[in-house]
């Protein structure tokens, strides 16, 4: 099942009129409670990236969205935002061995909730394999309650997350 915030920005997505496109990458995968999607619009900003956004023809501008799921155990609400993440991707493609993109998603605030993202620069026509590498709050300060009264477990490990998509996107 698809958070409403994922939903509400795919509906947003299907809005898009010119140039712009928004695709889903694959379904929303549920690791360690948390729900995690992945998609790409074909534009795309952030007000400043640190060394800049990808430009040009085959630029994509990637997005995670991450969700506390039904049953997440660290006290964030089922289909709330999870903060405090930091997250890294890494593109590859088929028949092209020698590219590969990689880089960090930021947290970025949007009309359809806060969410992950990133640009990075395609080589082409072809397909493709993302991976985000989630790591917990931790990574950036937050701590947790650990007494018996209010805690909650340890962070999870990394999570790997991993779609294979066609690029140009098509609309889903």
């Amino acid at each position: 099942m698809l958070s409403p915030s994922f939903s509400a920005g795919l509906a947003a997505a299907a809005l898009f009129c010119g140039p712009a496109f928004a695709g889903v990458i694959g379904e929303p995968l549920q690791r360690e409670g948390l729900e995690i999607a992945a998609h790409a619009e074909t534009s795309g900003t952030l007000d400043h990236t640190p060394g800049g956004m990808a430009r040009g023809a085959d630029a994509l501008f990637l997005v995670a969205d991450v969700h506390a799921g039904k049953d997440e155990p660290h006290g964030f609400a089922e289909h709330s935002f999870v903060p405090y993440l930091s997250i890294s991707y890494a593109l590859t493609k088929d028949g092209a061995p020698t590219y590969k993109q990689a880089g960090l998603l930021y947290p970025a605030a949007s009309k359809t909730g806060p969410r992950y993202a990133a640009g990075a620069q395609l080589a082409g026509a072809g397909t493709y394999h993302l991976t985000y590498i989630i790591s917990p709050p931790n990574t950036h300060g937050m701590m947790r309650q650990t007494d018996k009264s209010g805690g909650v477990p340890d962070w999870w490990k990394p999570i790997n997350a991993s779609w294979t998509f066609t690029y140009p996107l098509a609309s889903k």
